[in-house]
Order: C-alpha cells, then sequence, then structure tokens
C-alpha cells in the first residue's frame, strides 16, 4: 500500500508546483518582460515485478521559461531602431516646421527684402521707399538671427539629452552586470536550472538599454549576457560593467561627445536607441541647416555690400555696407599648445561649399585638409593679414605663435546666420545710384549714342575724374583732347576702371562726357543691380540664387523629415509584429491560465483522493490484524 501512497503524494506534489506556476503567470500578466512559465513533468521509473515495471508516480523535471533567443535578438535590434528613427523624426520635424513656416522660415523676409529694393528701383530719391529697405533688411537679418539662436537651442537641448542618456545607458549597465553575477550564482546553486525571473529581469534591462543605444547580445557558457555597443565596444562583460562617457567636443566646448571608458570619442560610432537618434539629428539635421543658413548669410551680406560700394549714395559718396561684415569661425583643438588664431574671412562667397576644413601646423607648414575625409586641400598665401591662406572661398589669416601639432577647425558658416547685423541707419545712405554717369553733348550733330556706363573696377582712384570723348572724324576720337582712337561701333571703351558703349555715326567735333554722379541725382542704376542679386545664382558652385538655396534647404530638411516618417511607419509594424510573435510565446493569457488553473485544481484534488484511498486500504489492513 505504500507505493499507491507514494504515487499520491508525488501526484499531490506536481500538481501542487503546477498551481504555484499557474498562479505566478496569473500574478505577473501585467509585469514588463515577463515570460511565461510552465511545469515539466515527467514519469518516474517503476521497480521491476513479476509482470513487468510498475509506475511510481511522477516528478518535475523543471520549470520553463518560454522564449526564443532567436526572437529575443529581433527584438531588442527592432528596439533600437524604432527608438533611433523616432527620436530622429520628432527632431527632424521641429526643424522642418522652422524652416518651412512663413511665420519663422526665411523666405517671406528674404522675399520681402529684395521686394524693397525693387521698388527703391523705380523711386530713388524717396524717403520712405529707402526707409523700407532698412527695416526689411533689419527684419531679414532678426529673422537670420532667430533662425540661428533656435538652432543653436536645438543642439543645446540634444546635447543635455545625450548626458541624460548615457547617464541611463549605464544605468542598465550596471543592472544587468549585477543580475549576470545572481543568475551565475543561482545557475550554481540550483544544479544548472535557469533562475527564470532574474533571467526576465536581465532581457528586460536589455530591452530598456535597447530603447536608448543599439547592441548585440553574447550569452556566456555561466548563464552571464555579455553586452557590446558602437561596433564591438564592450558595455557588460560578465560581471563587469564599462560605462560609457561624455566630455566636450575638441573643438566646440558646447558640444558634448559621447566617450568609451578611457576617454575615446566614439559618437561617429554608436548608432540605433535614442542616443543614436540624437546624434544623428545633430549630425544629419543641424550641422548641415546652421551651415547652409550661415552661407545664405555670408553670400547675401558679401553681395549686397559689393554692389553698395559700386554705387553712390544721395550725398554723392560710395555706399558704405549695408550689412556688418561676417567672419567664420576657426576653434582651436583644446589640445593646442601654442597662442595661435585664425581668422576667417572670405575670398570668393559664391565658392564656398559649407564643408568643414582642418587647418593643421605641423613645426614648419601648415596643412588644409576636409575635415570629413583627411584629403588635401590646395591653397595659396602665407596665411598673414597681408597675404591670407586662400581656398574654397575662404581666406584664412594666422596669428604668431603656433606649436607643432596645433590644429583649427574651419567652419564657415556655422554661426555666421546668428551674426547678421544692419550696418546703416540713415536711409541717405543706400547706394542707389551708379557712380558715374554719361552723355552726349546737346550741340551733338551725328547719330552717336553712349550707354550709361558700368564700373568695371570701383577701385581706380580715377573713376569719378570727368572724361571727355571727342570725335576727331568719322572714325576717330581723342578722350580729353589726347590720343587718336579707332571708333568702332558698339566696342566697349574703357578708361579709369569703367566702360562705356557709343553707337551709331558721331560726327566730327560731337563730344560724349562721363563724369560723377552727384548728389541726390534720382539715378537708379546701382539700385536695379541691387535688386537683381536675387535672381543671381551665387550659392554651391553658381548653382542657386539665395531664395532657391533657401528652398533647397527646406526640402532637405523635409525631405529628411518625410524619410524618417516613413520609417517609422515601417519600424512601429515591424516592432508590432516582433511584439505579437513574442507575446504568442511568451505573453500571460489569462484564458489559458484559467484553464490550466482548473486543470491543476481537480488534478490536485484527485491527487489527494489517492492519497485518502491509500490510507483507507491501509486502515483496513491495520485492522484486519488486529483480529
Amino acid at each position: 500500500m505504500s507505493d499507491i501512497l507514494g504515487i499520491g503524494i508525488s501526484s499531490l506534489l506536481a500538481n501542487r508546483s503546477g498551481l504555484d506556476v499557474t498562479g505566478h503567470n496569473i500574478a505577473n500578466v501585467n509585469t514588463a518582460g515577463y515570460s511565461r512559465q510552465r511545469l515539466d513533468l515527467t514519469n518516474r521509473v517503476g521497480a521491476a515485478t513479476s509482470y513487468g515495471f510498475a509506475g511510481a508516480g511522477v516528478t518535475v523535471r523543471a520549470v520553463e521559461r518560454l522564449s526564443d533567443k532567436f526572437v529575443f535578438a529581433r527584438e531588442i535590434s527592432g528596439t533600437a531602431s524604432l527608438a533611433r528613427v523616432e527620436t530622429f523624426s520628432v527632431e527632424a520635424r521641429r526643424t522642418d516646421a522652422l524652416l518651412s513656416d512663413a511665420n519663422t522660415g526665411l523666405g517671406t523676409t528674404l522675399n520681402s527684402f529684395f521686394d524693397s529694393l525693387s521698388v527703391l528701383a523705380t523711386t530713388p530719391s524717396s524717403t520712405a521707399t529707402r526707409q523700407t529697405v532698412i527695416s526689411a533688411a533689419d527684419a531679414l537679418a532678426g529673422r537670420f538671427n532667430d533662425l540661428q539662436a533656435q538652432l543653436d537651442s536645438d543642439e543645446r537641448s540634444i546635447n543635455s539629452r545625450v548626458s541624460q542618456t548615457v547617464t541611463e545607458i549605464n544605468n542598465y549597465a550596471t543592472t544587468i552586470a549585477s543580475l549576470n553575477d545572481r543568475i551565475s550564482q543561482a545557475l550554481g546553486a540550483s544544479g544548472g536550472k535557469p533562475p527564470n525571473d532574474l533571467v526576465d529581469q536581465r532581457d528586460q534591462a536589455v530591452r530598456e538599454l535597447a530603447q536608448r543605444v543599439s547592441v548585440t547580445t553574447v550569452e556566456q557558457d555561466n548563464g552571464a549576457l555579455n553586452v557590446f555597443v558602437a561596433n564591438g565596444q564592450s558595455l557588460v562583460v560578465g560581471t563587469v560593467s564599462s560605462p560609457l562617457g561624455t566630455k566636450p567636443n575638441e573643438f566646440d566646448s558646447a558640444r558634448t561627445e559621447v566617450t568609451a571608458q578611457g576617454g575615446a570619442v566614439i559618437s561617429s560610432q554608436v548608432g540605433g536607441g535614442t542616443l543614436g537618434g540624437l546624434l544623428d539629428t545633430r549630425r544629419e539635421i543641424l550641422d548641415p541647416a546652421r551651415e547652409k543658413l550661415g552661407r545664405i548669410a555670408i553670400t547675401l551680406s558679401e553681395s549686397i555690400n559689393a554692389q553698395q560700394a559700386q554705387g553712390v549714395d544721395q550725398n554723392g559718396n560710395f555706399g558704405a555696407p549695408l550689412f556688418a561684415p561676417l567672419a567664420g569661425a576657426a576653434p582651436a583643438s583644446t589640445r593646442n599648445t601654442g597662442s595661435a588664431a585664425v581668422t576667417v574671412g572670405f575670398a570668393d562667397a559664391t565658392q564656398l561649399d559649407g564643408k568643414p576644413y582642418q587647418l593643421s601646423f605641423d613645426g614648419s607648414a601648415w596643412s588644409l585638409t576636409d575635415a570629413n575625409t583627411g584629403a588635401a586641400v590646395p591653397f595659396t598665401g602665407s596665411g598673414t593679414t597681408a597675404d591670407p591662406f586662400v581656398a574654397k572661398g575662404l581666406s584664412l589669416s594666422v596669428t604668431a605663435g603656433a606649436a607643432v601639432g596645433d590644429k583649427f577647425l574651419v567652419q564657415p558658416g556655422r554661426r555666421a546666420a546668428g551674426q547678421l547685423s544692419v550696418a546703416i541707419s540713415n536711409p541717405a545712405q543706400i547706394a542707389a545710384a551708379a557712380p558715374i554717369k554719361a552723355a552726349a553733348a546737346v550741340t551733338n550733330t551725328g547719330s552717336g549714342m553712349i550707354t550709361p556706363g558700368k564700373v568695371t573696377d570701383v577701385g581706380n582712384p580715377a573713376l569719378r575724374d570727368p572724361v571727355s570723348i571727342q570725335f576727331t572724324g568719322p572714325g576717330t576720337y581723342s578722350v580729353n583732347g589726347v590720343g587718336s582712337f579707332a571708333y568702332t561701333e558698339g566696342q566697349p571703351i574703357d578708361i579709369n576702371g569703367w566702360q562705356v558703349e557709343i553707337s551709331g555715326n558721331p560726327a566730327t567735333g560731337d563730344n560724349f562726357s562721363i563724369g560723377p554722379t552727384g548728389a541726390n541725382s534720382g539715378d537708379d542704376r546701382n539700385a536695379r543691380l541691387l535688386s537683381g542679386i536675387a535672381t543671381k545664382a551665387l550659392l554651391d558652385g553658381g548653382l542657386n540664387t539665395l531664395t532657391a538655396a533657401n528652398g533647397q534647404l527646406v526640402q532637405q530638411v523635409g525631405s529628411k523629415a518625410q524619410t524618417a516618417q516613413l520609417q517609422l511607419d515601417a519600424q512601429t509594424s515591424l516592432a508590432a509584429q516582433t511584439i505579437s510573435e513574442r507575446n504568442a510565446l511568451s505573453g500571460v493569457n489569462l484564458d489559458e491560465e484559467a484553464a490550466d488553473l482548473l486543470r491543476w485544481q481537480q488534478a490536485y484534488q484527485a491527487s489527494a483522493q489517492i492519497i485518502a484511498t491509500a490510507s483507507t486500504i491501509f486502515d483496513s489492513l491495520l485492522a484486519a490484524t488486529r483480529r
């Protein structure tokens, strides 16, 4: 009778374990990362008898954790990709809205500025019109400043979030390392049976980690899980975590970089998760946007000021700069030991390409390289103020004091938009008139006509000296009564930094005068040229006008935002599929657990009945032996 009692007891214990496991599943139905558990039973091997082997009951072989390591690998990979594109999409949409909105973007104020110049070309003597130009220039400069300030603010926010995310990554790494230790100890204490709930906690920590950075995992023989980031950089190995760090950028103390243990910068290697999304936003959205915006500001300022200098204002003076001169940035490396500094000017703004360059000193000579590719960039000049280095539209002046290994990061447009400001406040200083004017004498008898004249060298000291062109014969003329020059109809005549053309058939004695434009002339030729800058292809190697360049900037950011949204939709769908797959295997279904609970309960009650029956039989046997 002891055999049936033993069978009943084994059944009772096994079914009680089934109730425990089912109850544990139900209790953790809302626990994040919990994997459903299942009782693995096996029959006991019975004893040999003359009639064969008699069963000996049941035993619990293990409590299994229902999971799939391949599904888990897809889950953490998908989690990192989804978190990255979610972050990137949000930031890209914010920048897109900033640049494209009529109330915050550049397009409306840029058009208004050139519209005011167009009106000036029709009424150059109007003080009100001139004041409108200055007001429009002020509004345009303010819009550039506001955009720069907002983009800079976005970077500061990203820098703060990068530091916060790195702290969170390190906290999860520490948690995983601690759980590795507990799991290894539990495996040893249980004879190799995995501590399911600890493994669940660790996997959930890995999921949380993957939301912040892309990771790969490798399980060791002792149950520990190694975690790697940044193309193999170890984050957790066994029970030891190697925390990431942050430090200021070598050339920009306000820019936060991610570092590995030991201080090596790995920002460009980190991918996926919130951290990857933040770094990608800074690299792919903010940096190009600020550089492009800066180049537009530089080209606007340089071209308008250059044309101002080609004309004269209402006082008869050459035009002063409408916008304050801009300068590029060339911050020194924090590792520099010398005292040299670099000033960035612009030799030809139309040649700026938006790339950063590195200027380095080897102890005897300077070299210029593409900061992204390391390719050498040829340049001219000696680097002094009088003879600066000239390359890629830049003018670089270097002061004395450089030491071996010193280097500077040349960023032509990174901060330029925030510097733009209007340099004049007096409407009379707008140079609407050309500095010279040409006219035919009223006493001329021939059919000769002369063009108004255009300036070819505004720096020529004799530019505004009066000149008389007198025809000494049907095909010859003299200049200020000197020389004899052959006349060809329509052929340019270049003198003193200006150029005119005479057409028709001037008669002998006909005279044409060229002289300075006086004050309050009402001339509009330079105003038309100022207005015409709007239609000149001045950026990107002569491919884009200022308006087109701004439109291209808006389109580029908008395209990235749209692409990110499409990626987000795709990653969201993939993540949902992976989660559905995981839930099908590892998720707790209350209906199933309720059915299991009833099944285990009935089996438990039946097991108790086996024991009760064994007890009755045993009592009957004892009673029989007392007779």
